[in-house]
């Protein structure tokens, strides 16, 4: 009889323990690789998800986080207080011996709650085995990671890009589709990531993250603020969230109906079902996002892998055919081009008619009547942003004014080193002429320069701004702000033809995919969209019914 009760003990705490996993589930990586990349913004992204979750899920979150030092109470996080002054001597010296890096910024230990360890590999790779191995299909996992990457270190295998850990430790994604691996195949992963270079984890959706060896059967999709080749912006010191803009604060946005500052947005419910998915949470940031970003998700990975584009014309070529004309990194026509069938200009496959396969260069009526509701917003919204409403041929229109922007911002780059060499010179004769007179001051580190600074600090001052060249320096040193944001806007409006002319072809793609991909990759895109389709919320509604397509 007591063997009996404890075995019915024993199941009724298995069954306890089983519920508690039926739900979502969420992991938080965050943080930069030491204090002086660790900037503030990256705290305020992980506070801002908490209280998001805390609204949208009642009850208790399953949600671990992995935070920079983790408990450790150094000072591992960075950030600006406008309320610091610099003394003057200090400042111009800074900026005559060119040393202004990290000057204004001020270090304290992260404030993130609840935080379960330090984000470095051996936690992430734990977690995967001691708590990813126990989720069922029951369960769904959301993974977030907001914190910095690097390129592929391999230029053959481009899409290798990297997740900058704790201590400048690296995480490649190749061993990030391992950890994945450790999760049974039934369980739904979801991963938003938002660091530099982040658009290489997209192909977590081939088996180990090698598109050569085919698309994995795990249900996993994920979105992703910039492509393989491309920085990501957002990472800032600055205090002031109003200043965020990146990729996580409109996606979360979109997904909570509130912005960071709590001010309400126009729900991007594009399909009008009453719910934002996460595929209309990506489109709004394709429309509403400031930043030099292209974002990327995995089904446009998996149709530029598996689907075709008709090759154009060698007069219509794209600038990446032309030697005379090289695109920039992350552009249409250059990204996603190093290995094997990623290259969207690929020839369609084996007796597959040019003709009959759609692109960017079509009617844009036609190319239209095969988009998504959020992509077609996403097509709408880029082209009234642009001013290309009116323009029929849509794709060509986007890629000649991408090529002007491309041809102004090459100018102002001329123009810019031309003035960044000159202002060089001029603070190198400055920084002779305060040698002269303080020989200390070779070495920042000698023992008598912070007396002289303490002591002589304002003659040193009234030394540096009488020198004849200094107000020309101070001119250029102007002229190269009010530059540099002039190049700024250039980028971003380059960009959003990239975004653009990005959607185009992966709408002509997923119409083609039915021409030249099989039933079973056919399939398996059909099932990537309604992944991608799913909200955050009750995790019996993963598999949402997807529009389009």
């Amino acid at each position: 009889m007591k063997q009996f009760l404890w075995l019915a003990g024993l199941l009724a705490v298995l069954n306890i323990e089983h519920t508690s996993l039926a739900t979502d589930h969420f992991l938080t990586i965050g943080g930069g690789y030491s204090p002086t990349g660790n900037q503030i913004s990256l705290e305020k992204n992980v506070q801002f998800f908490q209280r998001m979750l805390g609204e949208i899920y009642s009850g208790d979150v399953a949600h671990d986080i992995y935070f920079s030092d983790g408990d450790d109470a150094g000072r591992d996080l960075q950030y600006q207080d406008p309320t610091v002054k610099i003394p003057r001597a200090q400042l111009l010296l800074a900026r005559i011996f060119r040393q202004t890096r990290y000057q204004d910024l001020q270090y304290r230990s992260h404030q993130v709650s609840g935080v379960r360890g330090r984000a470095n590999k051996s936690n992430i790779e734990n977690w995967f085995k001691q708590v990813g191995a126990k989720l069922t299909a029951d369960d769904r996992l959301f993974i977030y990671v907001t914190a910095h990457g690097g390129r592929a270190t391999d230029k053959k295998t481009p899409h290798d890009t990297g997740l900058l850990l704790w201590n400048s430790e690296r995480c490649r994604m190749r061993e990030f589709a391992e950890f994945l691996d450790r999760i049974s195949d039934d369980v739904p992963v979801v991963v938003v990531m938002v660091q530099c270079f982040a658009g290489g984890f997209a192909h977590m959706v081939f088996d180990e993250g090698d598109a050569r060896k085919g698309a994995t059967a795990a249900p996993r999709c994920g979105f992703f603020a910039t492509v393989h080749d491309r920085v990501a912006a957002g990472c800032t010191a600055d205090i002031n969230e109003e200043n965020y803009h990146e990729y996580s604060s409109y996606f979360w946005a979109a997904m909570f109906g509130r912005t960071r500052l709590d001010e309400p947005i126009e729900s991007p419910d594009f399909d009008h079902d009453g719910a934002v998915s996460l595929a209309e949470a990506h489109a709004y940031v394709m429309l509403a996002s400031p930043t030099i970003d292209v974002p990327i998700k995995t089904s446009d990975a998996f149709l530029q892998q598996y689907s075709k584009l008709p090759s154009r014309p060698s007069s219509e070529a794209s600038p990446g055919k032309n030697d005379k004309d090289k695109p920039q990194e992350g552009d249409a026509a250059s990204s996603d081009q190093n290995d094997g069938k990623d290259d969207a200009t690929d020839p369609p496959g084996d007796g597959e008619p040019a003709a009959e396969l759609l692109s960017a260069d079509v009617d844009y009526a036609i190319l239209a009547k095969h988009a998504t509701s959020a992509d077609l917003a996403v097509l709408e919204g880029l082209s009234e942003q642009l001013g290309l409403c009116t323009s029929v041929k849509r794709g060509q229109a986007t890629r000649d004014l991408a090529r002007q922007l491309r041809d102004e911002k090459k100018k102002l780059d001329a123009e810019d080193r031309k003035q960044s060499a000159e202002s060089k010179r001029l603070a190198g004769e400055i920084g002779k002429s305060v040698k002269t007179r303080w020989p200390e001051f070779a070495n920042r580190w000698h023992p008598r320069v912070n007396e002289f600074l303490e002591k002589e600090g304002e003659e040193l001052v009234k030394h540096i701004e009488s020198h004849p060249r200094y107000a020309r320096f101070e001119e250029f040193r102007t002229q190269n702000d009010e530059l540099s944001e002039q190049r700024f806007d250039l980028d971003r409006r380059w960009v959003k033809c990239q975004r653009l002319l990005r959607s185009m072809d992966y709408v002509a793609m997923a119409a083609n995919l039915s021409k030249v991909g099989s039933p079973e990759i056919q399939e398996r895109y059909r099932q990537l969209v309604e992944a991608e389709s799913c909200t955050l919320g009750d995790a019996a509604d993963v598999h949402t019914a997807s529009d389009g397509t």
